[in-house]
């Protein structure tokens, strides 16, 4: 059986994947963009590509989220409160369809014009593209922060985490919770507070073997 400290590594793993799939998205036209020029980005097969291979990757990560809650859970023992178990693993588990349901979104463009037209795709976009926007810099960003907020108290009250760590992700689910933005680099702010905490989850496994 793997020990705790190396499952940390899926953290590490979600946070990179989810960065990069982020990242590929901020390529896509934006708010601004005439019919036009979507129709001529989406006829680019490249750009089609891009978009499947977010989505492929937006799996991978959510698998790796949902091992890396397990991981957690582990670490947290048979200590952790019900109450708020309960409502990391239920917020966990719908940040994942919140995340898969908003790619999906962004993707339908690229298959549409791949199995009809660009030009048809192009009239379909604002909507797709509109959907994928809200859920992932509107609802996702609220559901990640009860995930963060739920884990710090967790970690306090175990005391399965340092308290500068608790404190990290309290200000950060603070900052995801008030923050209003359509701004796609605002879905940074989980991958890189998983990665945080996954290096942190791993370099006790260094620790505990150097002891």
């Amino acid at each position: 059986m793997a020990s705790i400290e190396a499952m940390g590594f899926t953290g590490i793993v979600f946070a990179i994947l989810t960065l990069v799939g982020v990242e590929l998205l901020r390529g896509m036209p934006g708010w601004s963009a005439d019919h036009a020029t979507v129709e001529q980005w989406l006829s680019q097969s490249g750009h089609r590509t891009r978009l499947t291979a977010v989505v492929l990757i937006m799996v991978v990560a959510s698998i790796a989220l949902l091992w890396f809650i397990g991981t957690l859970r582990r670490r947290l023992g048979t200590g952790e409160d019900q109450l708020f178990a309960t409502v990391f693993l239920g917020s966990g588990v719908l940040l994942i369809a919140l995340l898969l349901t908003s790619v999906a979104a962004f993707a339908v463009p690229a298959t549409l014009a791949q199995q009809a037209s660009p030009a048809i795709a192009a009239d379909a976009y604002p909507a797709s593209h509109g959907l994928g926007i809200t859920l992932i810099t509107v609802i996702a960003p609220r559901i990640s922060a009860v995930f963060m907020l739920s884990l710090a108290n967790l970690g306090r009250v175990t005391g399965a985490f340092p308290r500068w760590l608790s404190l990290l992700s309290m200000a950060a689910a603070l900052f995801m919770l008030i923050a209003v933005t359509t701004e796609i680099r605002i879905a940074w702010v989980l991958p890189a507070w998983a990665l945080v905490v996954g290096i942190h989850i791993v370099s006790r496994r260094k620790h505990l073997a150097a002891e």
